[in-house]
């Protein structure tokens, strides 16, 4: 092939190329490449605050062969841990009752019993068992002396009473009294303000991406628009994260669904937000600050 003919079909193939269309590569936004506009930034809130409550477990049982007695002795014992309560004349404490329990007396420790002597004839021991729970409010403001001694107050009552105190070790607790004791200790003190909180928390994490955000604004001289996008990185109450027990299953099935956060110790509970939050950008100089949503 001459010089002459290469040249010809060079020409000819530049030709037919340049009357196809242009081809322009799109990166969307969220790749991270090419066409990325404004600026995303990672806020962080925190709020904190006293646990406000404190509840206290308790149970009251009595066992008998007949099941007359048992009721008499049942209703005797939950009396006494009644009027010793409210004996003690402090408005901010409660008795209240949950899930009634009607057993063979050592039966709800031991799910797996074995009977060795099927046969016999004895009578069956019945066992009555209600848990009941010690409310304290407005405890927020104690000290931790006063608090030790409001504890060691209502223990004390309890057990002088015949109450068994603390969590049930029933591993069938959940479908009597329908929650599962989620703290090991004597006591649960409980933050309810919880949305008062979340929302004080919500608030610091978006203050904290707007100033990050302006300061990213000014560097790259341009004005910061509106926010155009929020993900939330982490929640308050999220179990995976904090080891606060976040509760939000009501008490009774007449009970509104309520949030609150557990601790078995009396310290300020934080309540944390991790926000992903974008801004737009918009032309002009930073130094007039946000740019107009309008």
């Amino acid at each position: 092939m001459t010089r002459s003919s290469m040249v010809v079909i060079v020409v000819t193939l530049a030709v037919a190329g340049a009357s196809r269309p242009a081809r322009a590569q799109f990166f969307p936004s969220g790749t991270g490449d090419g066409n990325f506009s404004g600026f995303s930034v990672t806020g962080k809130g925190m709020a904190s605050a006293k646990p406000n409550r404190l509840e206290i477990d308790i149970e009251v049982s009595a066992s008998s062969e007949l099941t007359a007695d048992a009721i008499v002795k049942y209703r005797d014992a939950k009396k006494r841990i009644e009027e010793a309560f409210a004996a003690l004349r402090l408005a901010q404490v409660t008795v209240e009752e949950r899930g009634l329990l009607v057993d063979q007396k050592g039966m709800q420790m031991s799910p797996y019993f074995f009977d060795s002597q099927p046969n016999r004839r004895n009578k069956t021991e019945v066992q009555l068992t209600r848990k009941l729970m010690i409310k304290c409010s407005d405890i927020r403001k104690l000290d931790e002396e006063a608090l030790l001694q409001l504890v060691a107050r209502l223990l004390d009552v309890a057990q002088d009473a015949g109450g068994k105190v603390g969590p049930t070790q029933d591993p069938y607790a959940y479908y009597y009294y329908g929650r599962m004791n989620q703290q090991n200790g004597l006591v649960r003190f409980i933050l309810d303000d919880y949305d008062k909180l979340e929302e004080e928390a919500y608030g610091k994490a978006i203050a904290d991406a707007e100033s990050q955000a302006q300061r990213l604004a000014k560097l790259s001289r341009v004005k910061l628009g509106p926010v155009a996008g929020v993900r939330v990185s982490t929640s308050p109450g999220d179990r995976a994260t904090s080891p606060y027990y976040y509760d939000s299953q009501p008490q009774d099935s007449e009970a509104t669904e309520h949030k609150r956060l557990e601790s078995s110790r009396f310290q300020a509970i934080p309540v944390r937000v991790v926000l992903m939050v974008r801004f737009d950008a918009a032309p002009g100089s930073a130094e007039g600050g946000r740019a107009s949503t309008r």
